[in-house]
Parts: structure tokens; C-alpha cells; sequence
């Protein structure tokens, strides 16, 4: 375990307190879930991204693809009853 020293506003602290008051908690322990839980939150939408992304370029590659057969079916269509 680290210990840490951080400055935070007076109204923060005073919500906090009422905060640990109610969970029946430590300042320390809200402060490390509310890390986490900011951090894991981060990750997520950072994962987000990147798969948005991903179906982006899957999307173009899908896209090139059909345009590339359009002509094929059309063909092909012709033979079709």
C-alpha cells in the first residue's frame, strides 16, 4: 500500500465525508473505488473507440467489396427466372 497526500476543495471534502458517512466506509476506500471506477470507465470508452473503428474499416472493406461484384450480379441476374 502507497500513501498518497492530495489537496481537494472544501466542498468536495465536505461531500465526501458525508459520502463516507453513509456507506459506512473509509475516505480512503471511497477515494480507491472512485479511481477505479473512473479508470475503468476510461478503458471502456477507449474500447469503444477502438471498435468503432474497427466496424469503420469493415464497413469501407464490405463496401469495396459489393461495388467491386456489382456488375458480376447484375449479370448474373440475367440468367435468373
Amino acid at each position: 500500500m502507497v500513501y498518497l497526500n492530495i489537496t481537494i476543495p472544501e466542498d468536495l471534502k465536505e461531500e465526501l465525508d458525508k459520502e463516507v458517512a453513509q456507506q459506512h466506509t473509509k475516505r480512503s476506500t471511497l477515494i480507491q473505488k472512485a479511481v477505479r471506477t473512473y479508470l475503468e470507465l476510461k478503458k471502456r470508452q477507449k474500447d469503444s473507440e477502438l471498435l468503432k473503428e474497427g466496424y469503420t474499416e469493415m464497413y469501407e472493406d464490405s463496401k469495396k467489396m459489393v461495388d467491386e461484384f456489382k456488375d458480376l450480379d447484375e449479370d448474373s441476374l440475367k440468367y435468373v427466372d
